[in-house]
């Protein structure tokens, strides 16, 4: 039995959600590049992108990856923004 073609494609706004999530990711672990910063600061103006689907995005990574740096990364972004 095959499974069945995927023909559906990804909503941008959720991808560019996906990127930005990985970007908060490599921030938490000190790694961005400045590349990384440039597109961050793009995803920041963009009105697709937002602060809610940007959190669902960085809980479906982190919950892929099975670890807890959810909530360490949440605390720290909220941290530096206050």
């Amino acid at each position: 039995m095959s499974l069945p073609a995927r023909n559906h494609k990804r909503d941008p706004s959720w991808v560019k959600a996906r990127i930005a999530a990985r970007i908060l990711l490599r921030r938490h672990e000190g790694r961005v590049s400045a590349r990384d910063a440039r597109l961050a600061g793009k995803l920041a103006i963009d009105a697709c992108v937002t602060e809610r689907l940007i959190d669902q995005a960085l809980a479906c990574l982190c919950a892929g990856r099975k670890d807890r740096t959810y909530d360490d990364v949440i605390r720290s972004t909220l941290a530096t923004a206050s």
